[in-house]
């Protein structure tokens, strides 16, 4: 599967994706709570709910987390990368 294949599949999946309000509550949310931190506040606040998603979810549920997030890959520029894999780095999912 190539770059442009794998752009596609993720246009497909952002097209069919119709967030519950719920899902949209909680991204604003967290947009508000998160706007004045630091990076680092922000990394430690992924570790603690990364800790409570494995303890809460099937396996199933919990790698596709991981497969959605390594979907996106493709629509993100250079730094956005970047930090997408010192989350999975630190995660240990790298």
């Amino acid at each position: 599967m190539g770059k442009n294949d794998d752009i596609k599949k993720v246009a497909k999946e952002i097209k069919d994706f119709q967030p519950s309000q719920e899902q949209i509550e909680l991204i604003e949310g967290l947009t508000k709570a998160y706007s004045d931190k630091s990076e680092d506040d922000v990394f430690v606040e992924i570790i603690r709910v990364n800790e409570q998603m494995e303890s809460e979810m099937s396996l199933e549920e919990y790698e596709q987390i991981f497969e959605k997030l390594n979907s996106i890959r493709p629509m993100l520029n250079e730094e956005q990368q970047k930090k997408l894999d010192r989350i999975l780095h630190i995660l240990g999912r790298d």
